[in-house]
């Protein structure tokens, strides 16, 4: 029995366990390059990538088999766990800033980070009803990426405040990782958990997902998404203390900025998924990123060196370009994440989010490390021809998905994968199939 205001619970100890995991990497991340200063890791680009890249090889690691454990054992335990293990390691960064240390530990909070990605996406997708499923699934994707924002703007803010016990940054992440524990333990409850697990677990479970070409299509540009979303992240806070001379203070505010604009843009789109249809939307997003590649490109041929100043009429063009792109970029996150929500077999969703998690893990595993060797020897312009090779790609996918959509039924708004015979009923709050 649903007992009152148990669904807003759900959602809120999904979003505070999905933010605290994401904040306490980012915190990592603007921490790192001053906390291993003086260990001799700074000295190349892709060694950094490499200590890095630990958390989300560890995600990529597991994340299959938590996904599989998560439709056999259900959502809450793999979800509280999670959060535990995050706040675990977090206390055992503060150890040492040994980097053979740091890369271990990372490993571990990259296993806590998948148990609480995959456990809030199949819960969400078993509870949320489809005609708002795109909301709620473009907060969580706010949450995701304002999770990294706001751990750095905390980063950054803590690196002056407490430059000479860097450590304490640390135990901080790790409080509030054990306040998301003990908060999901209270509120998150799975009223039919029954209906969502499945009673056989074997390799069969992930190749019948597998088999699915809805969730092939929609997984693939994913990948490329967030090979974009780690290259620009993993050097954002290298480059900005050592390069461009920011302060942490500076580059708070910038990110609060940033914050905010996705926050918008975000619900917004997931909103406008509901309403308008998942593929129109998606494409909307897809286009927004390689125009933001493209314009930042442009700019950078055609600009000075040391650039132009924001009061130069010549300037002007490419800020209201690049605003406008870059807010079109926000429909692909809540829109395709919907759409594999509602592809995604009632009992096989652990699975489908393992999958689509394991794909996010792999492109934040070797997005640095890739990207890292790019600005080794091309340096930033090689990164930028990069990046925009990746978003053109990613145009080409959906573009394949669009074609795909309209020569065999997806069942846009529907019952989901049940209605063309993927031995599915419809999922609670799915539309019956026509």
């Amino acid at each position: 029995m649903k007992a009152p205001g148990w669904y807003l619970r759900l959602l809120s100890s999904l979003y505070l366990s999905t933010f605290v995991v994401r904040a306490s990497f980012a915190i990592s991340f603007i921490v790192f390059p001053l906390y291993l200063k003086g260990t001799g890791i700074q000295d190349s680009y892709l060694l950094y990538a490499l200590v890095l890249s630990l958390s989300p090889l560890l995600e990529l690691s597991t994340v299959l088999g938590l996904g599989a454990w998560i439709d056999k054992a259900g959502r809450k335990r793999v979800l509280v766990g999670g959060a535990a293990l995050s706040a675990v390691a977090l206390a055992m960064f503060a150890v040492s800033n040994d980097p053979l240390w740091v890369a271990f530990v990372n490993g571990l909070h990259g296993i806590s980070a998948a148990a609480i990605l995959v456990s809030s996406l199949a819960l969400i997708t078993d509870y949320a009803e489809h005609s708002n499923r795109g909301r709620e699934m473009g907060v969580f994707e706010f949450i995701q990426v304002f999770g990294w924002f706001a751990g750095f703007a905390i980063g950054g803010v803590l690196s002056e405040l407490w430059a000479d016990d860097l450590h304490l940054a640390f135990l901080l992440g790790a409080g509030l990782g054990a306040f998301g524990a003990v908060y999901a333990v209270l509120n998150v409850t799975e009223p039919e958990r029954c209906e969502h697990l499945t009673e056989q677990l074997g390799w069969g479970h992930l190749v019948s997902v597998l088999k699915q070409r809805k969730v092939v299509l929609l997984i693939l540009p994913w990948m490329l998404v967030y090979v974009l979303i780690s290259s620009i992240f993993t050097f954002a806070s290298k480059a900005g203390f050592e390069e461009a001379g920011m302060t942490g203070y500076q580059l708070t505010l910038l990110l609060c900025g940033g914050g905010a604009f996705l926050l918008v843009t975000f619900v917004f789109f997931g909103r406008m998924s509901d309403k308008y249809g998942r593929m129109p939307i998606m494409i909307v997003g897809t286009v927004g990123m390689v125009g933001a590649m493209l314009t930042v490109g442009v700019y950078t041929l055609v600009a000075p060196e040391d650039g132009w100043p924001l009061s130069d009429h010549r300037m002007w063009p490419f800020l209201g370009m690049g605003g406008a792109f870059a807010f079109m970029a926000g429909a692909f996150g809540p829109s395709a994440l919907a759409s594999l929500a509602d592809v995604s077999h009632k009992k096989k969703r652990g699975m489908t989010m393992g999958l689509y998690s394991f794909v996010i893990s792999l492109a934040m595993t070797v997005g640095p490390i890739l990207s890292g060797a790019v600005i080794d020897r091309w340096g930033g312009g090689g990164v930028l021809a990069f990046m925009t090779s990746i978003a053109m790609l990613m145009l080409a996918l959906v573009l394949v998905q669009w074609w795909d959509r309209r020569h065999t039924p997806w069942e846009e708004g529907g019952g989901g994968a049940g209605a063309h015979g993927d031995e599915m009923a419809p999922g609670h709050g799915d539309a019956p199939p026509g």
